[in-house]
């Protein structure tokens, strides 16, 4: 497995969108460029030969180098793209820029501010889902790049954008070795920017939601490590749709009683993790669940749930797909 080198504290700004070159200063190489982009090298020697967005400096005896210029260009093609704009038609826009202009230049096509990144998805065209940008930019720390892309993709549909984006890009991350500088550790940093894309998804869709009723239409809790921003993504959806969910930050069959007895729910959604060590913590779930409600509906989702030692009972069903998941919740409690 490839080992990746993340970028040095203070070297160059990190990520795509935000990054403002001055407007003269020194030429750059292309894995420098690459970097400042957030895109493998591979992505500018394409750009350079298809679109004419290459290298302007050459000195004898040396690799062309990217000006100041160059890169400015290069970040309005970046920025375009990542908004969902054709790449050809990206280009032309970036090679028409005027360099002396506030979009090239001095002020550079900057990025989202913190709160257009929370709000960009209620008003912004969406843009098609692209797992290998938001690796590249989760690995440069780029949150506001990290953030611009999690709004913009299914702004309506949590599922499709748990399933085209942020699962792809998540195990690309977890199955990726690198050498990282205090405090940086890509995967935790983008599940962290996903659960906040999540919270800004559900208090859009409370706003635009009649009052739900007081009382929790579905409990969710997810059993096993790995699985608590699955759950969440299931229950935004649901919310989308005008059900109300609450989701048990525990497993433990206790926490899971209590629960039921608090809320009165009427499904209970079971996550099970894909490790085989936490199973069983799902099975006694699923058991005290039913134990202490016969009659409400409990719904078991994940990896090998057709394996697992479920009690028997009508209300208890295995479900392989989340997709399918979403719709027997939806099927059971409107």
């Amino acid at each position: 497995m490839p080992l990746t080198v993340a970028p040095e504290p203070g070297g160059p700004a990190r990520g795509g969108v935000e990054t403002e070159p001055a407007a003269s200063g020194p030429s750059l190489t292309v894995a420098a460029v690459a970097r400042r982009l957030g895109v493998a090298p591979a992505t500018l020697r394409t750009w350079d030969r298809r679109y004419g967005l290459g290298p302007s400096e050459h000195l004898a005896g040396a690799h062309r180098r990217y000006s100041a210029t160059d890169v400015s260009r290069l970040l309005v093609m970046r920025r375009l793209t990542l908004e969902g704009v054709a790449p050809a038609e990206a280009a032309r826009a970036a090679l028409s820029a005027d360099p002396a202009s506030d979009a090239v230049a001095g002020a550079g096509p900057r990025g989202p501010s913190v709160s257009q990144v929370v709000d960009a998805y209620t008003d912004a065209v969406p843009m098609a889902a692209d797992p290998p940008a938001l690796v590249a930019a989760a690995g440069h720390f780029d949150n506001a790049a990290v953030r611009w892309m999690l709004s913009r993709v299914h702004p309506r549909d949590p599922v499709a954008w748990w399933t085209d984006l942020v699962d792809p890009a998540l195990r690309t991350l977890v199955g990726r070795v690198t050498l990282e500088g205090p405090g940086e550790h890509a995967a935790p940093a983008l599940t962290a920017a996903a659960f906040a894309e999540l919270r800004s998804r559900a208090a859009a869709s409370a706003a635009r939601t009649p009052a739900l009723d007081d009382r929790a239409t579905v409990l969710a809790l997810s059993a096993g490590r790995g699985t608590e921003l699955l759950v969440h993504v299931v229950a935004t959806a649901l919310q989308e749709r005008g059900v109300r969910v609450r989701v048990l930050s525990s497993s433990s069959p206790r926490a899971a009683v209590e629960a039921l007895s608090r809320l009165r729910p009427d499904a209970v959604l079971v996550q099970v993790g894909p490790d085989e060590a936490d199973r069983p913590a799902a099975v006694e779930a699923v058991r005290s669940v039913v134990e202490a409600d016969e009659d409400v509906p409990v719904f078991v989702h994940g990896d090998g749930v057709q394996g697992l030692d479920l009690p028997v009972a009508a209300t208890v069903h295995r479900i392989r797909t989340l997709t399918g998941t979403l719709h027997e919740l939806l099927a059971t409690v409107t």
